[in-house]
């Protein structure tokens, strides 16, 4: 099982802002509303997510400051994983073009290459270095099991609205129309238990 289909990351966006907070907008459509690192969208989280610097900031300041505003450094991440990732760095801050090596850039590696999901929607790879990344951003979490289980059913509501749409028989209109209430009072119930375990502030999620 691959890494939900997610679609693949590609800057898009040329303009450039001496300040970092500023690429959150763009970053947010070339991310696809998603977190780089554990899929979960955006829209499901009442935390508003975070612009996290590939290459930390603490390695690179007073050495290379320009990568604190440079769009190729900022990702797009939900607030546990920027907490998770941190300073953590592996490399050489002085190359030309240095890299986070305790990482695979997300926009660099497909990660729909590297991890899977379990039949219970874990996080997993076999790859050491993605294995490495799962530890290090602790993404073998359930609340982001839980979060791949209401992007699934999100994905079905948005597959439903659509045949609905094309739907003139009352019949079929009818059934599709109760399985979407059904579905939506679902991800209600879910994402309450979701938001609850995402916020609480203990050994588990901190």
């Amino acid at each position: 099982m691959n890494y939900t289909n997610r679609k693949k990351i590609v800057r898009t966006y040329t303009k450039h802002h001496n300040d970092y907070k500023l690429y959150k907008e763009p970053l947010a459509e070339d991310f696809f509303h998603r977190c780089a690192y554990c899929d979960t969208r955006d829209d499901i989280i009442t935390t508003p997510f975070e612009i996290d610097h590939f290459i930390p900031r603490r390695q690179f300041e007073n050495i290379k400051d320009y990568l604190d505003s440079d769009y190729s450094n900022l990702v797009y991440s939900c607030k546990k994983c920027n907490q998770s990732k941190g300073s953590k760095f592996s490399g050489d801050i002085y190359t030309d073009h240095p890299t986070n090596d305790l990482f695979y850039d997300p926009t660099v590696t497909d990660y729909n290459t590297i991890f899977y999901r379990s039949e219970d929607g874990i996080i997993m790879s076999d790859d050491p270095k993605a294995k490495n990344m799962i530890k290090e951003l602790r993404l073998y979490r359930p609340i982001y099991a839980l979060a791949w289980v209401i992007g699934q059913a999100h994905e079905t509501i948005d597959n439903l609205e659509r045949r609905i749409a094309n739907t003139k028989n009352n019949k079929e209109l009818q059934a599709l129309s109760l399985v979407k209430t059904k579905l939506c009072e679902y991800i209600y119930k879910v994402n309450k238990i979701f938001t609850a375990n995402y916020n609480a502030k203990n050994e588990y999620n901190s």
